[in-house]
Formats: structure tokens, C-alpha cells, sequence
């Protein structure tokens, strides 16, 4: 057989005598409707996550769950048929919106409505072997694995998906709609309406939604505001009456990026709608847009940190804007602040696409929360916990982690509305970001990571707009904290993104300066350069302010600018025994070459500089002791040594 996969040809059963309530349009158009999630939840939906999630979580022995922290999250199905294992089984109308699988292998058979729709090699959703789930929908995150697919698989009557020849993990979004609700069922071939809405879809996820797809004809005002802020000043901007801000975008308007090291965390935006007494949205600003510790440069389909605005009478720098483009509803009036915690002064422009017509009386309010747990010692993280009507629509992490070792393998879980037991359950932290094990970063229009490091930072972020998650009295979120060896070293922040009643009743605390403290980097068996240099005369101690907006350890790193001389430096080890040497640089600075000996001319080790080492080259093996160890090093070029890695071999 030539071709790996298989489209079943559908009998003359597949037509529909009457137009469907849900066609595939529709479904399509959902994907980058963003006017849906203001209005509050229909009843009769449910959202719906099939994951591999390890089944003895379930197990319960005197009234709780012995098995809360188990993590076998590969190969575990709903059962068996005919030989195949079976992922996901829905009875009723619904869809299937999202498909993500750690390393795909064998096959995938999707049955909708008792007609086998696919049968074909499980790698085929994803590397567009099979029309139309070709790329923006379907990707890799690396080779071979992270496999992503955002698509719309409807059916009016039932759903099964089968896979055979994997056992890997996996997580299935989807929703079952309302009895009685007709929905149009998926095909490949495509009608004049859905290949419209198709390659509409298709260029927002590759280019981002344009003004047109966002204001949708609607007449809109445009508010821009330019204020630089000395430290712990405010500006902002209000509005009076009913209306809906379309899309919100904050620029730096210093010619010059801040030497201040997470200078846009250290700025807070605040928002209030109906004149609420407090706010509906507080968090750091580059968190607000889904960055998490500063401005990474990162782009998705309603929020990033780089999109370019063609703005008359602004510099070039100035042009590119961090945005977001959830619509936020008011009826009574709203409040946009944006205050500078930094300790020097900021340059910022404000600028809005407000739409001042007066929303529905039943829309919901956008809010968004910053939480924070350093370091985080909870199982089950909590992420939200609101009241409804309402539901999510995104979602970042951000993780500092000092060691290499991997954190990410707790579950995602959500209670919704009165359920005992989590309503979705997922498997991994990347299975749940769409990403893979180790991360990538990662632009994705629904999810990514915008920031990867190991050991250090790491910020990820999912939107949930086709799969928003609906709750009609209230919802929990918790994400866990699956570290190896209980080990609680890691610091936690999130921010969750969701639309809520009018009336305010969220009980999250308010942002405090403690929130805002982020850790210096943090290396494991890390010894720092700066205050063991020996020889005069080698050069000078760099601070962080001056590092060019990359962190070092301990804050500082020696600038050694003596050129092919040795220079004598004292390794204080904290064991004796034998151990592997690296050091980190400053990994912006090209160098050259650094030779490391012994005080008798013996080599230890030579790293010569690449550009994607990050910073950390591992130099050789030599025998400390406890206490201080002599070395000397010689720098071809200028060098910023930031700290030594000296790890013992057992």
C-alpha cells in the first residue's frame, strides 16, 4: 500500500436533508470568535477533556483518593474494541477542537456519527499528511514530538476515536453539545462558505487577527496616551457610559531599552469596569500580554509582546507594542491605570480601539489574576477559583526552577460547577501547553512558551477560544506540583485569563510589592568569578544593571579585560573529591577562547565561544579540595566571566 493514509468514503447517508443548526463554518468561525466569550455560557454544552491521565487517581479508600499524586501517564485508554484501544467516546452532538500527543505512532481511527472518517498513521494529523489538518493547525513542537492539532471535528450523533500501535500520552478537547442540536459532520472536502471561513482562519493563525477581524465593521474610538513615569507614578485613562475596549496595546516609548532588569514585570496595569472599588484585572504588565518576567518577544492570536503598528509621528522602536485583544465589556463606566514600580523613570504609550456602544445587559467582564508561590510547596497549585456564569480563556505560567531536573509533570485539573472529581484532568504541563518534554520555545497562535530555560526562567501560555472552558456556578483550576524527590524549590507565578458576571465577586488578594520579587538566576553548584579574582590589574566587577538586560548570578560577573595573560582565580569548592568544571559567560558576549590550567600549566579545559551554547561551557574533570582552589585563565578577548559550575562526580 502506497499511501499511509485513509479517507473512508462517506455513504449518501453523510448529506443532511435540513441545513444543521452548528455547520462546519461555524465551527471554524468559533476558532477566532472572540465576541462569543463575552456572552455567558449556553446551556446544555459541556466542555470535555480525554487525557491519559493515570487511572489510579481515581481510586478512593475512606472517603479520598489514595492515588492523587500517581503519574503513569502514558498508554491509558477507556478500554479496548476490536483490537483497538480506544482514546476518546462521545454520545450526542459536539466537536473536537484540539488533539495534542507527546510522540504519535501507529494508527488513529476517528468514527463519527457510525461512519469510520479517518483511518490513517497517527503522525498524519500532524504533519499534514491529511487534509486539511496541515500547518498553521497541526505542528511539532520538536522533532518528532509536542504534536499540536487546533481543528474543528464535528458530529450530531456520536464520536469515537481509536488509535492502535501507541502508548504514549495524549490530551482531546471537545464539547457535547445540547441534546437535539444538529451539527453538520466533519469532511475534508470543502463547500464555497467553509473555504472562506477556512482561509480566514487559516491567516489569523499565521498572521495574527487583523483591525477587521477584531472591530468587525464596528465604528470605534481610538484613545492613545504617551506618559514617562518616574518611579511609583501613575497614569490613566477613563471612560464614562457603556462600551467595549476591541483591542488595548501598551508601547516603550525610551529610546533605549530599561537597564532595569524586569522593568515591564515591575510595571502594574490595572483595570475597572462599572465602577468597581477593586479591580477587575491587576497584574505586571508584560504578564498581562502573556509574557512572564519581562518582555519576551513572543506573537499569538489575541496576545504578544512584538506586533508592529503603522502609527504616525512614533519613532521605530515605539511601533512595536505589546497587545491584547480580548474584548472588555463596561456598562457603567471603566478605568485603565498603569503604574511604574521600577526605581528609575519609563517611558509608555497607552493605546485603544474602544467600541462605545453599549454592550448586551448579560455580558460578562474580562478579568485576569496574577498569582504566586515562591517557592511553591502546594500539590495542587490553584490557579482560579471564580464564580459564574463565566468561563476560562487562557492561561500563562511562569517557572523559575534551579536545577536541571524536570518539574513539569503535574496534571491540569478543573472542577466545574458542583463535580466531585476533576471535570477535565490532563497529563503533563506541556501536554496541557502544547508543548514537549524538554520545552521549546515556542510561538503558537493557542499555545507556546515564550521563554525556556534549564535551569531559570520559563513562561508558557494556552488560549482557550474555540474550547473556552463554560462553568454556570463556579470553577477550580489547579495545575500540580509534580517535582522528583518532593523536592519544593520551584517558584510558581500564573495568570489566569476568564469572563465573569458583572457583579464582582472575586475574593483573589490584591497584587503586593512581595508579588512583584523575582529570584536572580539560579545555577545549581554555581560559584561566583567576581570576588576571587587574585590578580591585580585584571579588570572589573560588572553589575546587573549593566549586563544588557541578561541576568547573572549573584546579581554581578567579573569583566576581565587583561588579554592573553593569565590571570589566577580561587575556586572555592564546598567538597573534596573530583568534579566536572563549565563556566558561564555572559551569553550576548562573543569571547574567543578561554583556556583554564592548573598553577603548574596543566590544562583543565578551553571553551571557545558559540553562539548557541547560552552562555555555560563545560571545560574538564579535576580533583578539589575543600576550600579554595587555584586556577588561572587565560581570556584571548574581553570576557565576562558570570560564575563557575562545579559539580562532584560519584
Amino acid at each position: 500500500m502506497i499511501a499511509r493514509l485513509a479517507w473512508i468514503p462517506c455513504l449518501l447517508t453523510c448529506g443532511f436533508a435540513t441545513a444543521a443548526d452548528i455547520s462546519q463554518a461555524d465551527l471554524l468561525r468559533r476558532m477566532i470568535d472572540l465576541e462569543r466569550l463575552t456572552r455567558p455560557p449556553t446551556g446544555g454544552e459541556n466542555r470535555l477533556l480525554f487525557s491519559s491521565y493515570d487511572r489510579r487517581q481515581t481510586e478512593i479508600r475512606d472517603n479520598r483518593y489514595v492515588h492523587w499524586d500517581a503519574d503513569n501517564d502514558r498508554g491509558q485508554f477507556l478500554g479496548e474494541q476490536d483490537g483497538w484501544n480506544v482514546i476518546a467516546t462521545i454520545d450526542g452532538p459536539g466537536a473536537l477542537w484540539r488533539f495534542w500527543v507527546d510522540e504519535p505512532a501507529g494508527r488513529i481511527r476517528i468514527v463519527l456519527d457510525d461512519e469510520p472518517i479517518i483511518d490513517a498513521d497517527f503522525v498524519g494529523l500532524f504533519d499534514g499528511g491529511i487534509a486539511p489538518f496541515g500547518p498553521p493547525f497541526s505542528y511539532f513542537v520538536a522533532d518528532g514530538r509536542g504534536a499540536n492539532l487546533h481543528y474543528p471535528i464535528g458530529f450530531s450523533r456520536s464520536c469515537r476515536v481509536l488509535s492502535r500501535g501507541f502508548s504514549g500520552e495524549y490530551q482531546l478537547d471537545a464539547s457535547r453539545f445540547a441534546d437535539g442540536v444538529t451539527v453538520e459532520r466533519f469532511t475534508p472536502e470543502m463547500t464555497g462558505p467553509v473555504r472562506e471561513v477556512f482561509d480566514k482562519v487559516v491567516a489569523a493563525f499565521r498572521d495574527g487577527l487583523t483591525d477587521r477581524d477584531v472591530l468587525a465593521g464596528r465604528s470605534t474610538s481610538t484613545v492613545a496616551a504617551k506618559e514617562d513615569l518616574k518611579t511609583n507614578e501613575k497614569f490613566s485613562e477613563s471612560f464614562e457610559g457603556g462600551g467595549v475596549i476591541r483591542a488595548l496595546y501598551v508601547s516603550l516609548t525610551d529610546r533605549v531599552a530599561p537597564r532595569e532588569m524586569y522593568a515591564m514585570h515591575n510595571c502594574i496595569i490595572r483595570m475597572w469596569w462599572d465602577g468597581h472599588d477593586t479591580p477587575d484585572v491587576e497584574l505586571p504588565l508584560a504578564s498581562f500580554f502573556g509574557s512572564g518576567f519581562d518582555r519576551n518577544p513572543y506573537n499569538s492570536l489575541v496576545a504578544g509582546t512584538d506586533r508592529w503598528l503603522d502609527m504616525p509621528g512614533v519613532f521605530a522602536g515605539e511601533s512595536y507594542f505589546m497587545y491584547c485583544l480580548f474584548p472588555m465589556p463596561f456598562r457603567n463606566g471603566a478605568r485603565i491605570e498603569i503604574e511604574n514600580r521600577n526605581q528609575r523613570k519609563i517611558g509608555l504609550m497607552l493605546y485603544m480601539r474602544i467600541d462605545r456602544e453599549s454592550p448586551p445587559e448579560q455580558s460578562l467582564r474580562f478579568r485576569a489574576r496574577f498569582r504566586k508561590e515562591d517557592p511553591c510547596k502546594t500539590f495542587d497549585y490553584p490557579m482560579l477559583e471564580a464564580t459564574g456564569p463565566g468561563r476560562i480563556v487562557g492561561c500563562v505560567l511562569n517557572i523559575d526552577t534551579p536545577r536541571d531536573e524536570w518539574w513539569a509533570s503535574g496534571d491540569h485539573k478543573v472542577w466545574i460547577d458542583d463535580d466531585a472529581f476533576p471535570s477535565l484532568l490532563g497529563t503533563s504541563t506541556p501536554g496541557y501547553f502544547g508543548n514537549a518534554k524538554p520545552l521549546q520555545e515556542l510561538s503558537g497562535p493557542l499555545s507556546g512558551a515564550s521563554l525556556v530555560n534549564t535551569p531559570g526562567k520559563n513562561s508558557l501560555y494556552r488560549w482557550h477560544i474555540a474550547d473556552a472552558i463554560d462553568f454556570h456556578t463556579r470553577v477550580r483550576f489547579t495545575l500540580e506540583n509534580w517535582q522528583p524527590n518532593a523536592k519544593n524549590d520551584v517558584f510558581y507565578n500564573s495568570i489566569v485569563y476568564w469572563y465573569g458576571p458583572a457583579e464582582h465577586q472575586d475574593t483573589t488578594e490584591r497584587l503586593t510589592e512581595a508579588d512583584l520579587a523575582i529570584h536572580g538566576l539560579r545555577i545549581p553548584n554555581s560559584i561566583e568569578v567576581e570576588d576571587a579574582v587574585r590578580t591585580p590589574e585584571w579588570g572589573n566587577v560588572l553589575r546587573q544593571k549593566y549586563a544588557g538586560g541578561v541576568e547573572l548570578s549573584g546579581g554581578r560577573a567579573a569583566s576581565i579585560t587583561a588579554t592573553d595573560t593569565p590571570v589566577t582565580i580561587a575556586i572555592s569548592s564546598p567538597f573534596a573529591g573530583r568534579a566536572r568544571l563549565s563556566v558561564r559567560v555572559h551569553p550576548r558576549r562573543s569571547f574567543g577562547t578561554i583556556r583554564v590550567t592548573r598553577p603548574d600549566g596543566a590544562l583543565i579545559g578551553e571553551a571557545r565561544y558559540a553562539r548557541d551554547a547560552k552562555g555555560i561551557y563545560a571545560l574538564g574533570e579535576l580533583n578539589v579540595v575543600k576550600g579554595e582552589n587555584l586556577v588561572q585563565v587565560t581570556c584571548s578577548r574581553p570576557t565576562i566571566l558570570d560564575c563557575w559550575i562545579l559539580e562532584p562526580i560519584r
